[in-house]
């Protein structure tokens, strides 16, 4: 179920639907101004979800990262940058989930197959449609205490939707960025992860001892410790007295 894309839309979604789409993300992850950290906005979530919902536009499919570094800080190439090549099985696998069966038999050996694409596609059309009949405008229109009672009164498909966006809310925004989402790796910065960050590595220091805010912590349970052992080996004297 291919949805035409306008220049101004993305690899798979309509300029409209693209716009439903991030402001459904911007109340999944809100960022600047209802939050100071950055949000589903700022790390390009529903760019990530649309390249997704698109990915065998692109050659090659950006769905298997390569490795085993991403080198991102220096030192190389990235390798996580170079997707490798799908086999058969993959591919058919794959763009079953993606684009659904389509009647095709070699895709539905199990049955037929709507697809993300067709869910994405309905999904956006049903959100619309209750932005308009609750409050008579578009959902990208909405404020964010309007479009957050929508979202909590969503039954049905709706709300099975609003579950699979979420999902792939939280993956775009938390993910390696080379997929599209956690532009910036904004979604890392904030939550203090430094993510993967070769060559620089680790020092054996920050291997084998315990970070500055666990220091204190760890010294005392080394005490404690210590003390036990002691007391455990004066035991044995004093039975054997």
């Amino acid at each position: 179920m291919r949805s035409r894309a306008p220049e101004a839309g993305g690899t798979f979604l309509s300029a409209a639907q693209l716009a439903t789409l991030r402001a459904l993300c911007a109340r999944f992850i809100p960022g600047p101004p209802d939050d100071p950290d950055p949000g589903a906005l700022e790390a390009g979530v529903p760019e990530y979800i649309d390249l997704m919902l698109g990915m065998f536009e692109r050659s090659p499919v950006p769905l298997f990262a390569g490795g085993p570094f991403s080198l991102r800080d220096g030192g190389g190439p990235n390798a996580f940058a170079d997707f490798l090549a799908l086999d058969a099985i993959d591919e058919r696998v794959w763009r079953t989930r993606i684009e659904g069966s389509r009647g095709l038999p070699e895709r539905e050996w199990n049955g037929p197959v709507a697809g993300l694409q067709a869910t994405y596609v309905a999904g956006l059309a049903r959100l619309e449609g209750s932005a308009q009949r609750l409050f008579g405008r578009a959902f990208s229109a909405l404020s964010a205490w309007q479009a957050d009672t929508l979202a909590r009164s969503a039954l049905g498909e709706l709300r099975e939707f609003l579950g699979v966006a979420f999902r792939h809310c939280v993956e775009g925004m938390y993910g390696p960025p080379e997929y599209g989402g956690n532009r910036g790796r904004v979604g890392w910065s904030y939550t203090r992860w430094p993510g993967d960050h070769q060559p620089g590595g680790y020092t054996p220091d920050e291997i084998s001892l315990p970070d500055p805010d666990q220091r204190e912590a760890a010294e005392r349970a080394a005490r404690l410790a210590a003390a036990r052992v002691s007391k455990s080996g004066d035991a044995p004297g004093k039975r054997g007295a």
